[in-house]
């Protein structure tokens, strides 16, 4: 079942997946050292495992994009912008969605929008990841 939020601005509603019945094995061994940081220690995290200087902006976007991420690897930075307009879990979600693919892609800069249709796979496993950190938060009723 699919949870929505009214965003006051413009009407529009976000769309809110419902957890997955499967996670694959490795995603969850990776998330496991990632679960109950807040995001600051994740940032420090983040920085240690990419050698990257990491921010967090929150910006107003529309209901459709919930972050992305700007590296410049030649200056050593990168920038997890997401959407405020989310609620607390939320993005939290698209925070730990972005960090995997700073954490496994090295290309630069990544647009991700939440959508009903089919994810390519490098999505899949970034959706996968940010499940798999916060599913006992999920569970525990902490999303609310």
């Amino acid at each position: 079942m699919r949870k929505r939020a009214p965003n006051a601005e413009d009407e529009e509603e976000f769309d809110f997946p419902a957890p997955p019945q499967y996670i694959e094995p490795s995603i969850l061994r990776e998330a496991e050292e990632w679960r109950g940081l807040d995001e600051f220690d994740a940032l420090v995290k983040l920085e240690e495992l990419t050698r990257l200087e990491a921010e967090v902006q929150r910006s107003s976007m529309s209901p459709g994009m919930w972050g992305f991420t700007f590296t410049s690897r030649e200056l050593g930075r990168c920038r997890i912008f997401i959407n405020k307009e989310l609620p607390r879990f939320w993005q939290r979600f698209a925070f730990f969605h972005e960090a995997h693919h700073l954490l496994h892609d090295s290309c630069g800069c990544y647009f991700w929008s939440q959508t009903l249709a089919n994810m390519n796979g490098f999505e899949y496993q970034a959706d996968q990841f940010a499940w798999g950190v916060l599913m006992p938060e999920w569970e525990s009723g902490e999303d609310e």
